[in-house]
């Protein structure tokens, strides 16, 4: 499947719409146009196919730090699993929910425990840098974390920029036509909005459609059939 560049978008756009040297309409109109689009669709994409953007990072332990930064490109905090790692030692780093939370980490700051299992929850004290707690703070060094977690869609920037939702483009495109020809008042405006629309539907089809891994299928048990015959 083909991905497409900003640029690529946009001279196909400016070709459709014979706006190929008009400046009515600038490139970074246009840009602002594209991501509109994209982050319409990527709010649906987090309800259809939850781990369409799954990436991870690793974050080394420091002995005596408690608060982590979160990843900057995550969406929404949706952190999907955080993994610790020390030598041979692997195991899952649960979040810890509701109130007890607070009560956990509050009880914990009490006491030192070696070698403990951590939990981990979100605190968002200042406006756009949350950070990941974990509790108990941790001791040991020469352990990391592999942090699993869903990123945002890759924002267009420049005509280089990447629009990483290839299944989008063709309502990207339709999106920034209407938008175009709703400024120009357009006599063919309500034409493109019925194509908005349709390609919005099959955007939509295409991410719900996407093939599933079946790792959440659980055979049936046959071995009680397989014993009587």
């Amino acid at each position: 499947m083909k991905f497409w560049t900003f640029g690529e978008i946009r001279q196909k756009v400016e070709r459709d719409l014979d706006l190929e040297g008009e400046t009515f309409i600038s490139p970074t109109e246009m840009l602002g146009y594209g991501n509109e689009a994209i982050d319409e669709v990527e709010r649906q994409i987090h309800t259809l196919c939850e781990d369409y953007f799954l990436t991870r990072d690793t974050v080394t332990l420091v002995p005596g730090q408690e608060a982590y930064a979160m990843p900057t490109n995550i969406y929404a905090n949706k952190l999907r699993r955080v993994i610790f790692r020390r030598a041979t030692e692997v195991w899952p780093v649960n979040r810890i929910r509701d109130w007890k939370k607070i009560y956990t980490y509050e009880a914990e700051k009490a006491y030192t425990v070696a070698d403990a299992k951590y939990g981990f929850f979100v605190l968002n004290t200042t406006p756009g840098t949350p950070e990941m707690i974990l509790s108990p703070t941790p001791t040991e060094a020469g352990a990391y974390l592999q942090r699993w977690y869903i990123r945002n869609a890759n924002e267009m920037l420049t005509d280089a920029s990447i629009c990483d939702i290839p299944e989008a483009v063709n309502y990207v495109m339709a999106y920034i036509k209407f938008k175009c020809m709703t400024k120009d008042m357009h006599p063919l405006l309500e034409n493109q909005k019925q194509e908005l629309a349709q390609q919005y539907a099959d955007t939509m089809k295409a991410l719900a459609d996407m093939v599933p891994d079946n790792e959440n299928t659980i055979e049936a048990d046959t071995r009680l059939y397989d014993e009587q015959n």
